[in-house]
């Protein structure tokens, strides 16, 4: 399991909104929410030929329950993102090692 805190992505300007901001407040910074991510795995050893060959299989899942979006990393100073990373969704890989 893998935790990411709210990260700061900029900082509100010392001017209000709708005026022009020339001046942004280190006081007053915007964050995007905390988020968490879950990888797994799971193998098994068999073998093959007459108990000749081992082999052990992994399934191995990254960014578990997560679907794709854009992750704001960026934001203009009255508070909206202007950046964004991909965040990708779940991904699954079976391998397979044979010991001869």
């Amino acid at each position: 399991m893998r935790w990411a805190d709210k990260g700061g992505i900029g900082y509100y300007g010392v001017q209000p909104f709708p005026a022009s901001i020339t001046e942004l407040d280190p006081s007053r910074p915007i964050y995007d929410k905390a988020h968490y991510y879950v990888d797994a795995f799971v193998s098994y050893r068999m073998k093959f030929f007459a108990n000749k060959v081992g082999a052990t299989l992994q399934l191995n899942a990254g960014n578990l329950g997560e679907n794709g979006r854009l992750q704001p990393v960026g934001a203009f100073p009255h508070g909206i993102p202007l950046a964004y990373r991909i965040v990708d969704p779940a991904l699954y890989i079976l391998q397979v090692k044979f010991d001869l």
